[in-house]
């Protein structure tokens, strides 16, 4: 993930200064940043127009230059916006590259927005950029600063298709790139990147002037958006959108569907569910009041009814219906009849959207697939695609769910259930807006496995469903989250059922520091030394990055998520304020957890591992049984002090399955599990 930072303006100016590696502008004072003979912020213009003096070169830092919000590249990939001047005068318009940090969302910022930013000069595929601060898209760091919102945005340099053809050699088309651009048809679509045949893209299609179709202009729709290409041979009136260039050429870059206007009826893009008995379907431009709150333009796969539409803005409507389906169950939509409202063409053949009905919860989509956890032991969502416990995994069906927004790292939130149960957490990647910790969300994406993390991907909708208050921490122990076995049975509580989840740690001491912070972070085991398990407690995302480890030997309180990654389980802290210490050497008060736990594993296995906590010093006796009741082995009897205690048993006996029996001051605590033959 990258880091996300934003500093007001005096602070975002003495950064830019420490972090120069080559030129700063405005040049200042060597060794200082007094000012040279350039003092004044430097312009856009400065950036792409190279009879400007002074014209910085790459990796040059850029210590502020401001501009409008024009467009947003939302896509994971790598996230930019771009910002224009007002005037809409040539070499006025510039991409500002964010890597992983989704300023959209995470900023927040919108279209019409007055920025300054702070980075690096950069070129990428014939294109100049502004990036971050250290030139590394791994840690991006550009500084932004928002200055007003609400603005009108630049005009629209209106071309022709000579003038803004895609040819490299086109000399024209340089000191419009980053700008707002438009070309007026009619024009043609000559080829698609479905009609077989590379064109430099998915959902990229090529323009040709209806009356001299001698100059191709290309068109991007998978950068900012996703519109798919018409067919070959339609009449485009218009096409406008932001001005770019990469090693094929230049390129208009449409930011949505009401870029371009064709000479065809709207597409379906999308459709979700928002509620129960509720739709949204969604459309690649704006229609018709009219024809999408008609009923009867509508149907479903269950065969049930829908009962109502309305419209949501103007290019998506919300349906209300009855289908008697369950949540997760797979519903499709027909969309037919509906018009554009910029050419009033309506749909003659149905286009359908497949989606899990209804809205799940995060144990819905964190619970193991029933088909793949008892035959192969691969735990993993039964809505995530293929793939996923070694990989980047194919992300599965449209769905909706609601989560509480428990903590956040760069780009990767987490969500969970209210009351944390078992298997209640997710992540969710580069959201379309900010989370507030505490607020509950419905949420339209998909899941995927992210190397063996259960996560939401290709959000497409998010709605703040208002406070719910902080989510409480699960209170857990090192061996449960230690505890990564094939538990087919859920005979008990291991790491994989508390992914994403929200847990605290009381009590727990380091054991091994592993890098000095913020690279990496630390292990903790229990106090008293008397479990060998042990936790990594990990700076996800450089969130610890001010202070240096916690003291080894120190005992600690730990509060953080659950998160898998190379291999394993750790828990990330949020904030300094997740660690607590108690001092060195102390004893557990209340033990390391506030009620007793007990937990056998492997399951099945060969030989069986007992873990069990105290929450104070009680009157303890363990011992294994058989189906009949017999008991096999004694494995603790006697008064115990509070804390973390493990048995291992691996007598005599055959396969089959055994009962373990744990009690504390007369309650009696059960485990099974099933024992394989020698």
């Amino acid at each position: 993930m990258m880091r996300f930072r934003t500093l007001l303006a005096a602070a975002a100016l003495t950064l830019c200064a420490g972090a120069a590696l080559a030129v700063q502008f405005p040049p200042g004072t060597p060794g200082g940043i007094a000012p040279g003979p350039y003092p004044d912020t430097l312009t856009i213009a400065h950036m792409q127009n190279p009879a400007m003096v002074p014209f910085p070169a790459v990796p040059d830092t850029i210590r502020g230059i401001g501009g409008i919000v024009t467009g947003f590249d939302p896509k994971p990939t790598g996230f930019a916006f771009y910002i224009q001047n007002s005037s809409g005068l040539p070499w006025t318009g510039l991409d500002i590259f964010t890597g992983g940090t989704n300023y959209q969302s995470f900023f927040p910022l919108a279209l019409g927005d007055s920025v300054v930013v702070y980075g690096k000069r950069s070129e990428f595929g014939g294109e100049t950029q502004l990036e971050g601060l250290d030139a590394s898209s791994s840690t991006n760091d550009v500084v932004v600063r928002k200055v007003s919102v609400g603005n009108a945005l630049p005009p629209f340099f209106v071309g022709t298709t000579t003038q803004l053809q895609e040819l490299p050699t086109n000399t024209f088309a340089e000191q419009w790139e980053g700008m707002l651009v438009r070309i007026n048809g009619p024009m043609v679509v000559r080829r698609t990147s479905l009609s077989g045949g590379s064109i430099g893209g998915s959902n990229a299609f090529l323009l040709v002037s209806a009356s001299a179709p001698s100059d191709t202009v290309f068109i991007d729709g998978n950068t900012l958006t996703t519109f798919a290409p018409p067919p070959i041979g339609t009449t485009v009136d218009m096409v406008q959108g932001i001005y770019n260039q990469r090693t094929r050429g230049y390129r208009i870059q449409i930011r949505d569907g009401n870029d371009i206007v064709l000479a065809t009826p709207p597409n379906v893009t999308d459709a979700f569910s928002l509620a129960a008995n509720q739709v949204r379907v969604e459309f690649d431009r704006n229609v018709t009041n009219a024809t999408a709150t008609d009923v009867n333009n509508y149907s479903l796969a269950s065969f049930g009814s829908v009962d109502a539409a309305v419209m949501s803005g103007q290019s998506a409507a919300i349906l209300t219906i009855t289908n008697g389906l369950s949540a997760g169950q797979t519903e499709t939509v027909t969309v037919l009849g509906v018009a554009g409202l910029a050419n009033g063409l309506i749909m003659t053949s149905g286009q359908s959207r497949t989606f899990a009905n209804g809205v799940l919860s995060c144990v819905d989509l964190q619970t193991a697939n029933p088909d793949s956890l008892p035959v192969n032991c691969v735990d993993k969502s039964r809505f995530a695609g293929t793939g996923g416990q070694t990989s980047q995994g194919v992300p599965g069906i449209r769905m909706s769910m609601t989560g509480v927004a428990t903590g956040q790292f760069g780009s990767l939130f987490y969500l969970s259930d209210e009351g944390q149960p078992i298997r209640g957490g997710i992540s969710l990647f580069a959201p379309t807006v900010p989370l507030v910790r505490g607020n509950k969300y419905l949420v339209a994406g998909q899941t995927t496995e992210f190397f063996g993390e259960t996560e939401i991907v290709n959000v497409v909708y998010i709605q703040d469903l208002g406070a719910v208050g902080q989510i409480v921490p699960r209170a857990s122990t090192v061996a449960e989250v230690d505890l990564d076995v094939c538990d087919a049975t859920n005979a008990q509580i291991d790491a994989e059922d508390l992914e994403c989840l929200l847990v605290k740690l009381s009590y727990v001491k380091v054991v091994q520091q592993v890098d000095p912070l913020p690279t990496s972070g630390f292990h903790v085991s229990g106090p008293n030394g008397v479990l060998s398990d042990t936790v990594f407690v990990s700076n996800l995302n450089g969130v610890l990055s001010p202070l240096t480890h916690p003291a080894l030997g120190g005992v600690y309180s730990i509060t953080g998520v659950v998160h898998y990654a190379n291999g394993s389980f750790r828990v990330c802290p949020r904030d300094y304020n997740d660690i607590v210490f108690h001092g060195n050497n102390v004893s557990v008060p209340g033990g390391n957890s506030s009620k007793v736990r007990f937990a056998a594993f492997p399951n099945p296995g060969v030989k069986s591992r007992l873990v069990f906590s105290l929450p104070q010093e009680s009157d303890v006796e363990l011992g294994v049984y058989d189906l009949s009741g017999r008991e096999i082995a004694k494995l603790a009897k006697g008064r115990m002090p509070a804390g973390e205690y493990t048995r291992n048993w691996d007598g005599n006996a055959g396969s089959g399955v055994y009962f373990y029996r744990l009690v504390v001051n007369g309650e009696t605590f059960t485990a099974r599990t099933v024992r394989l033959g020698q």
